[in-house]
Formats: structure tokens, sequence, C-alpha cells
């Protein structure tokens, strides 16, 4: 093993965590790697929503971060079949070519290895390491520290991800939120002009439609500017066409006229009408018609009801049943009543275009402001288990010293309190190394696994009770308010356990795996210290592996 390799590699774990964003962390992981293993080509991918994206490439001695991630279709450095077959199997594929992928103008004095590393977390894949080199021999024997190192920053890539893609949603809710904002602004724009008009078009304002709008125009109009019949048109040039919303029957009735349609007429009066803006045509002695009948004759009032320059609709009105003269006064009245009705219905229209934007608008935040709910919930709960994954075992799944200080710590100071014991047992696996390197580490690792599983089954028949991997071969287990009886007891019942495993192990003298346990218990107060606890435990331990092995040593400060 190469001990300095493994202590870069740990430092580059602990400094990849404090770098402040993706590109500083790219940049450290890829730099490091490079030195390190001496590679001419690195590319460094994550997989993120069944989608691979490349984040950053090392070619010789340049460094380039892509700050909007290239789609992996879109990259000409990996491939594909390689990239395949990894996320099919979830292993490292190797493999080796006489030139670099894709690089046909190189030629190569020697075999280019080309490798290909899954980043998992939890058996998902969450990116991937693609290297290529002409010294493959500077790899061999690190190859498993670097996937060692690649699985303890897989959850910091993945936290890193989520934390990018609620940044993006809440910069794409920002836009929301500002286009919002100057629809309302506008609507206050047409609030303000409304108010300048309020004398004329308070009534009709009123209207919450479009339908009631044209009905109360030609109710109001009536009653108002003391005219016998009424009626509101609108237009469409596009298609030559106008329709009738609300008019007047003969008899003086309102009536609904959305039945009539009828082309555009060429008549002097609507040519005269079309003509000029806040104009009233007026033409005396003129044939009066409901539809297309003539039912009389009088006066007849066109008046151009427009939105810039595009004509809308027009208000027409005559008398029919009183045959009263139409005054200068009522003239002016009937320009201001049809620019009113006018701009009610421009307003209403947009009115409502807005409102469909504004629900369409509130539709797009709920649905961003959701998923930034549940991005926040992914990585809360991201963050929940990387602080357990930071408390628990790589290697056996049991608490990790980290867990145990903290426990140890708290522990203690209750036993302060309340004046009870606290102990500490220290186990340590017989003759492991001799296990190691006679049978390997695969085999030392399962020993390791199994002899935990078991000391966590006698914890769980002891309250309060904590076992931890203390490092390498070596395990601690904690024990609150018990005697040095309760302790003997325990202590036994592990040192039978794990010889009842049966692990097969000729260097031992025993013909199996064992293990040595120190115990000591003491009452904790203000002047004692825990590592005097951990001291006189690991004393223990010294005198069960003096005196045999495979054996309990036991002392006690408790009064």
């Amino acid at each position: 093993m190469n001990t300095e390799f493994e202590t870069g590699l740990e430092q580059l774990v602990a400094e990849l965590t404090n770098q402040a964003n993706m590109e500083r962390w790219c940049h450290c992981l890829l730099s490091t790697l490079q030195k390190e293993l001496k590679l001419d080509y690195i590319t460094f991918m994550v997989e993120h929503k069944d989608e691979t994206s490349v984040l950053a490439s090392w070619v010789n001695t340049d460094f380039k971060f892509y700050f909007n991630s290239l789609r992996f279709d879109d990259y000409n450095g990996v491939p594909y079949e390689t990239l395949a077959q990894v996320k099919q199997s979830g292993q490292t594929v190797c493999t080796f070519t006489d030139k670099p992928y894709k690089a046909i103008w190189h030629e190569a004095s020697c075999a280019w290895c080309q490798l290909l590393l899954p980043i998992k977390m939890n058996n998902r894949q969450v990116g991937y390491l693609y290297i290529e080199t002409q010294r493959p021999e500077c790899i061999d024997d690190k190859l498993g520290n670097v996937e060692q190192v690649l699985d303890k920053i897989a959850s910091d890539l993945s936290v890193r991800v989520l934390q990018q893609e609620v940044l993006d949603q809440h910069l794409t809710r920002r836009s929301v939120e500002a286009e919002l904002e100057v629809r309302n602004h506008s609507i206050n724009a047409y609030l303000s002009l409304l108010q300048r008009l309020h004398d004329v078009t308070l009534q009709l304002s009123k209207a919450e439609s479009l339908e009631e709008l044209y009905k109360n125009a030609v109710a109001l109009g009536r009653q108002y500017l003391e005219i016998d019949r009424m009626a509101v048109f609108l237009t469409d040039f596009a298609k030559n066409e106008m329709t009738g919303t609300y008019g007047t029957d003969p008899d003086g009735n309102l009536v609904s006229r959305r039945s009539f349609s009828s082309s555009i007429p060429d008549h002097p009066l609507v040519n005269e009408a079309l003509s000029r803006k806040d104009h009233v045509v007026v033409k005396e002695n003129a044939p009066l018609y409901y539809g297309t009948n003539q039912v009389g004759t009088g006066w007849n009032a066109m008046i151009a009801m427009w939105n810039g320059d595009n004509c809308i609709g027009w208000v027409a009105a005559d008398n029919l049943i009183n045959q009263r003269t139409l005054t200068e006064h009522q003239r002016e009245i009937l320009k201001l009543f049809g620019a009113a009705l006018g701009q009610q219905i421009v307003i209403k229209r947009n009115h409502e275009e807005l409102s469909q934007l504004n629900a369409q608008l509130e539709a797009r935040v709920s649905e961003r402001t959701q998923e930034l709910l549940a991005s926040n919930q992914a990585l809360a709960k991201a963050n929940q288990q990387l602080e357990r994954w930071s408390m628990q075992d790589g290697l056996t799944g049991i608490a990790n010293r980290r867990f145990f200080d903290l426990t140890l710590k708290r522990y203690w100071n209750k036993a302060i309190k309340k004046q009870v014991p606290l102990s500490v047992i220290m186990v340590d696996v017989d003759y492991f190394k001799s296990f190691n390197d006679q049978y390997g580490h695969m085999a030392g690792d399962t020993c390791l696994r199994k002899i935990a599983a078991t000391l966590e089954k006698v914890a769980k028949r002891h309250k309060s009770m904590l076992v931890s991997r203390f490092g390498g071969e070596e395990f601690a287990c904690l024990i609150p308010k018990s005697d040095s009886e309760v302790i003997k007891t325990i202590a036994g019942e592990m040192l039978e356990a794990v010889f009842d495993l049966s692990i097969r192990h000729i260097g031992s003298k025993k013909g199996r795996v064992t293990i040595s346990l120190g115990c000591h218990s003491l009452q904790p107060n203000s002047q004692s210290k825990e590592k005097m606890l951990i001291d006189s435990a690991d004393k223990a331990l010294y005198q069960a592996k003096m005196r045999g092995r495979n054996q309990m040593f036991q002392t006690t400060a408790v009064n």
C-alpha cells in the first residue's frame, strides 16, 4: 500500500468539502488525480434525472469547466459503448487501445489505457470519471484507493448537484415574479387612465364582463343621453364583418342582437364615420333600420370606437320613436360616450387577457414553488443522510469513532449529573494481521463485518449499550449505569459469541478467530476526564493479550 498516496486522497476528500463552488470542486478533484496518477486525459460527468452530462475535463495541462453542462451526446471525448457498459454493470471498465479515443492523428509508441469509473451512492450511479493514460502502471496498485475516494465524495457530489438545481429553480422563479410585476404595472397604468375618464365611465366601469358592458352601454346611453334607440356593433375588418351585441327594437325595448351578422356596408354614413376619430356623423331624413328591414325615417347618428388606429366597432343611434331633434349638446355627449365606451371595451378585453395571463403566471409560480419545496426537502433529506453516514463505519455498518466520541461525552455528563458508573469494553481481534496475510483483505473485511454484527447482537440485549468500530480490528463498547458484575457478564457473552462464529484461522492457537477484551468501569466526576476511561480499558486489553488472548481482563475505579 502507498501510505503517502492514501493520505493524499484522504486530504483530497477533506479539501473537496471546502470548495466554494462546483468549478473549484471539479478543479480540485481533477488536478489532484492528474498529478498523482500521471494522467493524460480526464473527463468528469454527472448522472442526474437519468441524463448524463459533462461538467469538466483535463487534457494535459488544460482544465475546462462547462458552466452549462454539456449533454453527453454533444461531447466527443468518451466512448459511448464504454459508458453504456458501466451503466449496466455498475463496475469499472478498463480497455487498452493503440491511441487515445477518437484521436486518429496521434501515433503512440505504447498502448493507451482507458478507464471509466462509476461514482455510486446507495448503489445508484451519480457520476463517472473517464481517464486515459500511457502509463497504466501508475494506476494499477492505486485503483482501489481511487474507487474508495469516489465512493466517499459521491454524497458531496449529489448534494452539490441538488444545490445547483435549487439555485436554477430559484432564478427561474425570480424571473417569473419579475414578469408578473411588469404585468401588474401595466394594469395600474390602465387604472390611472380610467380615473381621468371617471365622470364618463363610472357606471360602465362597473361592468364585470364585455357582455355586461355592451348591455349596460345601450341601457345607460338611452337613459342619460335621452336617445330613442341605440345599438352597439363590433367590427372585424380582416373578415369585413360586423356583428351585433345589444340594441333597441322599434318599440324601444332592450334586446340582444348577438344573432345579427353582416358584411360591413359600403355606405356614406359608415365611410365618413370611419374616416375621422372623435367625430359624430349625423344624417337627417335618413332611412331607419331594425336589422336589414327599414322601420322608419329620421336622423341617424354613428360614432366609431377606436383602439389606436384600429376601428373596433361603432355606436348607432336614432330618433325613431319620439322624433326629437338632436342638439349640439347631445352630439358632444354622444361623442364622449362613444370614446368612453370604446376605451372600456379595450380595457375589458385587455383585462380578460391579463387575467388569463396572470392565472397562467400564478400557476407557473405555484408550480415552481412546489418544485423548489420538493428540492429543499430532497436537500434536507440528503443532508440528514450525509449526517448519518458521517456517524457510520463504512465497512461494518456500525457506529464509527466519531459517533463513539460524541456519545461518550454525552454519557459522561449524564453519569456526573446522576452519579452513576460508566464502563468501556475495548475489543481487539486476535492475530488479525496474520489472518489478513493468510486469507487476504477481502476475507479480513468479511471477518470484521461478522464480528461487528455479533457484538451488535449482544449489545441489543443491554439497554443504551453502544458498539462502535474504534479503528482497524479494534472495537469499543460503551455501557452506562452498569456495575462490574454486569460488565463481566457482557464481556463473557461477547467472548463466547465470537468464538462460536467458528471463523477458521490457522494462525490462531484455537484454530479459529478469537477476541481479547479489556474492561474498565469508573464513576465520573468533575476532576476526571473521558480519556482516563479509554486509557484504563486499553491497559486492561493489553493485560488480556499478555495473558494469552481469547479472554477478558477487567479493572474498576468505582467506589
